[in-house]
């Protein structure tokens, strides 16, 4: 593929027909009705496959850096699946965004591997990978994300949920706007984004896997929406007016569930009389929002039907939740806890000293140095991970210690509660006490399997620390 001033000049072109005019009015329309001006003009990471739909949106954001001045890089996922095609794919993202002068980065995981190891399906790590890559991209200058998802992708997925037997938020399908992840695209159909592209003569890459029917997406994609144009002329449209109902009932239902909480919950405790007085959309929704208070792990329908039921008879009971967490009613009063966490909990703390420091009670050692360890085993111990602390300022002596509630500390440009950060990699709650927490007089320096603090840096107090893990 040739990136020249050629495709330069079509790229900058790309919204001056007709059908150009039609879609860049839509995405405006999208970005003002759901506020996504302001979170892209807090600095943007686009997720650029190479694809139609990103080529699309990383033009589109280009054009609206020029009007907005924002801060704007596009960021590249190999995914190692496709071997040579992959690495086509990344060369490709790569040079369209040197042509469109924007900043560019790429990242690689071995999904299958890494689906073997999480014992998760491709398209789940796949996605999940995707997602890790855009959090690593963030900070210094940039705090939103946006997905190429349009019209077509959301109709794909209220159909998927739909036939898995989603609520009400499952058939809202993708959310224009979740958290900091906007999705500028979100109504334009894919049909129109192809059409685009050819009338300008603006190249894209294709995947083939996206053709075979094995990932359920894909059946979807060429043989049921294909068939829906029997039904209606354009099941975009119809699709996004169903969602569009469903999710104006899903938040009202959502907004009167977290007025419910707020106004009700008290340390994470409600009384059974008031929930007993709730209607059961809402009731669903106060639990799991009782149960994201100590876990990401989310209730099933038989958790709720056990929970309604044994509401009913006013008694005492207890009941068991995924994430090893249970929802307890005891004297009138309800609330979620982790079932292993240990009331008689004692936390640890090690002041740290140069070179080895072997903590027993979490089956590993710490060593401290002034250069970068090599990789260590013995018959006792193994490496495990390790970080240099140049990005740091240490304030006074190391320490090492178990977590606290309310843990947070700030890196990557943002400050991060130590829970989410530990929902988010799913560490189950039982280990999580295991995992050490390297300290100084300021709070938290670094956690194993996250960044380190972001401090002014200083290479005179810069050091380095290294985990190893007791053998088995």
């Amino acid at each position: 593929m040739i990136f020249d001033n050629e495709l330069l000049e079509a790229c900058d072109n790309l919204f001056d027909s007709e059908l150009g005019k039609k879609i860049y009015t839509n995405i405006i329309k999208t970005v003002n009705d759901f506020g996504m001006q302001k979170m892209l003009s807090a600095g943007t990471v686009v997720g650029l496959s190479g694809g139609a739909d990103s080529v699309l949106l990383l033009i589109f954001l280009r054009k609206l850096r020029k009007e907005h001045n924002f801060n704007l890089k596009a960021v590249h996922i190999n995914h190692m699946i496709r071997a040579a095609d992959a690495d086509r794919d990344e060369v490709f993202s790569r040079n369209l965004s040197k042509l469109l002068d924007v900043e560019f980065s790429s990242y690689s995981y071995d999904v299958p591997r890494l689906a073997s190891e999480r014992k998760s399906g491709i398209e789940e790590t796949a996605r999940s990978v995707r997602y890790e890559a855009f959090e690593k991209s963030l900070g210094n200058g940039y705090s939103t994300v946006a997905t190429a998802h349009n019209a077509t992708d959301n109709t794909e997925t209220f159909i998927f949920n739909f036939i898995r037997g989603a609520g009400t938020l499952g058939l809202t399908a993708i959310s224009p706007v979740r958290d900091n992840i906007v999705r500028p695209l979100i109504t334009i159909s894919k049909e129109d984004i192809l059409a685009l592209l050819a009338e300008n003569h603006i190249p894209f890459c294709t995947d083939e896997t996206n053709f075979s029917c094995e990932y359920t997406r894909n059946y979807i994609r060429h043989e049921i929406l294909p068939k829906l144009k029997h039904l209606s002329q354009n099941p975009d449209e119809s699709s996004a007016r169903t969602i569009a109902n469903v999710r104006c009932d899903s938040d009202f239902i959502e907004e009167y569930s977290e007025l419910f909480f707020k106004k009700n919950c008290t340390d994470g405790a409600i009384s059974a009389s008031s929930l007993r007085e709730l209607h059961k959309a809402p009731l669903v929704r106060v639990i799991k929002r009782m149960a994201k208070e100590v876990t990401d792990s989310v209730p099933e329908k038989i958790h709720f039907d056990e929970i309604f039921k044994l509401l009913k008879t006013q008694k005492n009971f207890e009941i068991d939740l995924p994430g090893g967490i249970a929802f307890y009613l005891k004297d009138g009063i309800c609330h979620i806890a982790e079932k292993s966490y240990p009331k008689d909990k004692k936390e640890i703390f090690v002041k740290l000293k140069e070179s080895f420091n072997e903590i027993p009670e979490l089956d590993i050692a710490v060593g401290i140095s002034n250069g970068k360890c090599e990789d260590f085993s013995s018959n006792v111990y193994k490496f495990s991970i390790q970080a240099n602390l140049l990005s740091a300022i240490i304030d006074g002596e190391l320490y090492l210690r178990t977590r606290k509630d309310g843990d947070s500390y700030f890196y990557g440009g943002i400050n991060r509660k130590l829970k989410k950060l530990f929902n988010d990699k799913k560490i189950p709650i039982d280990k999580r006490d295991l995992i050490p927490v390297i300290c100084d007089s300021n709070g938290i320096l670094w956690v194993p399997g996250f960044g380190v603090r972001d401090d002014n840096p200083s290479e005179k107090n810069s050091v380095w620390i290294t985990v190893y893990e007791k053998t088995k």
